[in-house]
């Protein structure tokens, strides 16, 4: 029997502020974390898609230029990179990520659904907002899994109809460049 086509989504924002207090988040090799990750599911690995927020060069040229120099370096890797701009509101000075969520959710539906890229779409991120998409993913007879540490990890999608798999201090150790 063929093993499942699958599509490694990756929300970076999430990923990076939940595993920052286990490791080094710079320095995981998010190809060897997306076969580790198949690997435990049975699947085959097809594409991987990062996605973040792109600061403002205005906000801090070192910031910028490093953040930038990082998503370059997924590239060459042949991982597929998409960003949106980070939003600062004014009123706090603060930096929020917007838009993020639906274009990987967009993502996942168009890769599953529409363009039958997979069979089983595998995010990066503990984020429950993203229950909606895998319900539909689920209801067209496709798969959502999740993967995250489980400091980042949202109550509802563990208690939910979905497999997931945490990921502990020495899996990501693995996952090192």
């Amino acid at each position: 029997m063929e093993k499942r086509r699958a599509i490694v989504f990756i929300d970076g924002s999430n990923f990076y502020h939940n595993s920052k207090s286990m490791i080094k988040p710079g320095k995981i090799d998010f190809v060897k974390l997306s076969k580790f990750i198949c690997t435990r599911f049975d699947a085959n690995l097809r594409e991987i898609r990062y996605y973040n927020s792109v600061p403002d060069i205005a906000d801090g040229e070192e910031v910028y230029y490093k953040h930038m120099k990082f998503l370059g370096e997924l590239k060459r890797q042949g991982i597929i990179v998409k960003t949106r701009k980070l939003k600062k509101i004014i009123k706090d000075n603060i930096c929020v990520e917007k838009g993020v969520d639906v274009l990987i959710s967009a993502d996942m539906i168009k890769k599953s659904l529409v363009d039958n890229d997979c069979d089983v779409c595998i995010l990066l991120s503990g984020d429950a907002d993203f229950i909606p998409v895998m319900e539909i993913i689920k209801e067209a007879k496709k798969e959502a899994i999740t993967s995250c540490v489980l400091q980042g990890y949202g109550r509802e999608l563990l208690q939910g109809s979905f497999r997931y798999l945490i990921l502990k201090k020495e899996d990501l150790e693995k996952c090192m460049k």
